[in-house]
């Protein structure tokens, strides 16, 4: 093999694991997206507080089963913090599901991680802190499973997901291990269910996430905790492994200063990393079909990637479905990334795009510009068209950092 297709090789996702908003596994995930169930708990009437100036109290949330448990027995030991506990169950879940024993491949596995800051947690005594500070959830579960290759914790925001996966498929294709873990969590175990809600929020007033719509007015927070298990396709193939999802390329760029400032998104950063991705993947823009995108719901941040995915994909093409699962389960912060990934790769091997609730009247910058690209209010089959179903996946973070995936759909067996 060259070194440039070394280097570019695909890489297969094998198992997925994880636990979302009315979701104790992927399997009801799934079963929620292809029901285009909105997943928020909205329990309280009214569901929107009016606080007195400008301040709303809004009880809408993504909430996850149990949020506040995971299973030790599984885990291996008890005390942790709710959160490395979620993510290490999701990390074995994906492992399970690809079939695969920890154990067996215990010399040759990378775990790669992000654990949400949701407490303040002070510097002592390492034996007092390993249990709750996320900078060890990611080692600690590769310290219980004797796991020996790279074990790295990762923080780039709401993309942290996406930089995880883009960092584990380098190593994949340098061959720095042999499976990969990719894996993220983000539970406020003390939310009662509700957020405040301010003139500069990014909340919606309503409760509502509605990603490319007119009515868009912020984001509703979700729990979520997700992780994938990866490895070279040609090693998957010969193994016998089951394949999601092919990754084909990725990228991650940085806005740097061409934008209004350091928490707005900028166009040009998001468009470089699609270019990016989609050269490593060796394909054009005509070739995507689906995009998984950020889409937070935030009118800006809308319009700004909805003008990012026009000019780097063109307007040339088969019709581009757009998507966001967080109008499905919420704003998973540093999970983000991975309930979008994990909903791209079962459509894909589903053959079905699921609906993005809560939308129906798309905004000025797709309708604008032509009938390529259309928001998906109600789910559909994904047809083949000739040749393989292919999608993006944009994720960003607040300080310009910006992710971008090819995924195609695995190759017949």
């Amino acid at each position: 093999m060259s070194e440039l297709s070394e280097h570019s090789a695909p890489v297969a996702v094998v198992g997925v694991g994880g636990r979302f908003a009315k979701a104790p596994d992927v399997g009801a995930f799934w079963e929620n997206l292809v029901a285009g169930r909105d997943c928020f708990q909205r329990e309280q009437v009214p569901v929107v507080e009016d606080l007195g100036e400008d301040r709303l109290r809004v009880h809408s949330w993504g909430v996850a089963p149990h949020r506040d448990a995971y299973d030790s027995a599984l885990v291996g030991v008890e005390g942790l913090d709710p959160q490395h506990g979620i993510l290490q169950e999701s990390l074995w879940q994906a492992a399970e599901d690809a079939g695969v024993r920890l154990s067996a491949i215990a010399d040759r596995t990378a775990v790669y991680a992000g654990c949400a800051r949701t407490k303040h947690v002070p510097r002592a005594a390492f034996d007092d802190v390993v249990h709750v500070d996320p900078t060890f959830a990611g080692p600690y579960f590769s310290y219980l499973q004797d796991l020996w290759g790279e074990s790295l914790m990762l923080d780039s925001a709401c993309a942290t997901s996406a930089v995880a996966v883009h960092l584990a498929c380098q190593s994949l294709r340098l061959h720095a291990c042999d499976y990969a873990l990719a894996g993220a969590v983000a539970v406020q175990e003390d939310a009662d269910g509700s957020y405040l809600r301010t003139p500069r929020s990014i909340y919606s007033t309503e409760g509502i996430v509605r990603p490319f719509d007119r009515r868009h007015n912020g984001v509703v927070p979700g729990d979520g905790s997700g992780a994938v298990l990866l490895r070279r396709l040609d090693d998957a193939l010969r193994d016998g492994d089951p394949v999601y999802a092919v990754i084909r390329g990725s990228a991650v760029t940085n806005d740097g200063r061409a934008k209004p400032g350091f928490v707005i998104p900028g166009v040009d950063g998001k468009v470089r990393a699609v270019r990016r991705a989609l050269d490593a993947a060796g394909l054009t823009g005509a070739d995507v079909d689906y995009v998984e995108t950020h889409g937070v719901g935030i009118p800006l941040n809308d319009q700004i990637e909805a003008t990012a995915l026009i000019e780097a994909l063109g307007t040339d093409g088969p019709p581009v479905a757009v998507g966001s699962v967080k109008a499905s389960v919420g704003h998973c912060d540093t999970a983000a990334g991975m309930a979008a990934l994990i909903k791209t790769c079962l459509a894909m091997d589903r053959a079905f795009l699921p609906a993005t609730p809560n939308t129906e009247d798309p905004i000025e910058e797709f309708t604008g510009r032509g009938e390529r690209f259309g928001i998906l209010p109600e789910g559909r089959p994904w047809p083949v068209n000739g040749r393989p179903r292919t999608a993006g996946l944009m994720s960003a973070g607040v300080g310009g950092t910006n992710a971008f995936l090819v995924l195609e759909e695995a190759p017949p067996s």
